[in-house]
């Protein structure tokens, strides 16, 4: 019964407030003006307030989004009361003071889209590692027992024809034997006898007895018992895994000599440059080490697999080391040229924001007004990119000041989104 009294009682007061009359001084103040237009602004005023809805939103995470007032729990900033009108369509964020207020408080700068020619260019890394095919490994052709070892620790140079080592080996000195046999053989029987001569020749030969010392064996008639073996071509020793007196067979690999005089440089290329990454494309090539030195190359050839984690294709650039300035394992600054791509949208870097998922940039309207936009993008270089799609020729688009109109968009979206699915906001992600 109390409640019902209340309820009762509460119902004739409001009726008396809206049927009491206006005073004088408000029917003064209201001269002139036509009550068809006051009561006509009154409706609209009303339904704008009804269409409306605030919601408390982190400024810096959109995607927070509460009905009470509160706390970030991502950046523990104090949540921003929001108002929302319960529209359709892409959200336009409107520069209030107009635009070049807006502009000066937010020190927002713009570019405009244009068509240019773009030249591909992709800055890198790159690193030395040896020429495969001016590295030996040398072994030994028989079992035996090494002396007078020349070299004696890793980065040792060495010369073309310069003694390495000498062997004495049982098995190279009984082929020895038997070749010396084949040309006794062969004063006493002739010709016949010269096929004999030639199989014992070859067989000193695959045993790694050089041509010179068989010429020398032949005209000596004897034996060498500790057989010289030369180094074949010009290096440095990258490895060496014996030492004097060691006994050595087939399978003991006892250095390796690489010649720097030419290298290689392994780039990395990204996978928005890989499309048209090609063999014969030129770079230039710079090292920390020499800052005034510059070297020339062009792409060898393409590796045909791609890094598993970072999704770059590895190529393969020669260079001229005669100085032997580049050394293995030694970092390279890269700069490789592909040809120019004529006529093509393209904006500075700068305005695009860009979140791992998406690419977008805030185009600037009429009446100072922005809104956020989609974008797909092609090459990059310096500072430049290519737009495939998503923005017009003429359009000016932010390029300083974005970040903070995109995330009154972002806010604005998740608001009329959450009005028109009538649910929860989903949960926040915590993307930095």
């Amino acid at each position: 019964m109390k409640f019902l009294s209340l309820k009762v009682l509460s119902c004739l007061f409001l009726a008396i407030i809206y049927s009491f009359p206006v005073n004088a001084t408000e029917s003064v103040s209201h001269a002139g003006h036509d009550d068809s237009d006051d009561h006509a602004s009154e409706i609209a005023l009303l339904e704008s307030e009804s269409t409306a809805v605030y919601k408390y939103v982190c400024p810096m995470h959109p995607q927070i989004i509460r009905d009470h007032e509160g706390t970030c729990p991502i950046c523990g900033m104090d949540l921003v009361k929001q108002k929302i009108q319960a529209s359709v369509g892409a959200p336009k964020i409107s520069a209030g003071g107009g635009a070049n207020g807006l502009k000066q408080g937010l020190a927002i700068r713009t570019a405009e889209v244009q068509k240019t020619t773009l030249w591909r260019y992709i800055p890198t890394f790159g690193k030395v590692v040896l020429d495969d095919s001016k590295v030996i490994h040398v072994h030994p052709r028989a079992s035996g027992w090494i002396s007078d070892l020349s070299v004696h620790s890793l980065g040792d140079s060495v010369k073309k024809g310069q003694l390495l080592y000498r062997l004495y080996s049982p098995e190279i000195v009984s082929a020895q034997q038997d070749f010396l046999l084949a040309l006794h053989n062969r004063k006493r029987l002739g010709k016949s006898a010269d096929s004999l001569v030639a199989s014992a020749k070859i067989r000193l030969e695959l045993l790694g007895v050089s041509r010179g010392v068989i010429k020398q064996i032949q005209r000596q008639n004897k034996t060498i018992n500790k057989l010289p073996i030369y180094a074949s071509q010009n290096g440095v020793v990258s490895a060496l895994a014996v030492q004097e007196g060691m006994y050595i067979q087939p399978k003991t690999e006892l250095m390796t000599i690489a010649d720097l005089s030419t290298v290689w440089v392994e780039a990395e290329i990204l996978p928005l440059q890989q499309s048209w990454v090609k063999t014969g494309l030129t770079a230039n090539l710079t090292s920390q080490a020499f800052p005034a030195q510059r070297w020339e190359s062009q792409i060898e050839y393409l590796y045909p697999l791609t890094d598993a984690r970072t999704q770059a294709l590895k190529v393969r650039l020669p260079v001229l080391n005669e100085q032997h300035l580049l050394k293995p394992n030694m970092f390279m600054d890269v700069e490789i040229y592909g040809g120019g791509k004529l006529n093509v949208l393209a904006i500075p870097l700068e305005a695009v924001i860009d979140d791992g998922k998406t690419q977008r940039v805030v185009r600037q309207l009429e009446g100072g007004e922005f809104d956020v936009v989609e974008i797909t993008t092609g090459i990059q270089t310096k500072g430049i990119v290519e737009v495939l799609s998503g923005v017009e020729a003429g359009q000016k688009i932010v390029i300083s000041g974005q970040f903070l109109i995109d995330s009154e968009s972002q806010i604005q979206s998740n608001l009329r989104r959450l009005m028109s699915a009538g649910e929860t906001p989903p949960p926040a992600e915590h993307n930095h």
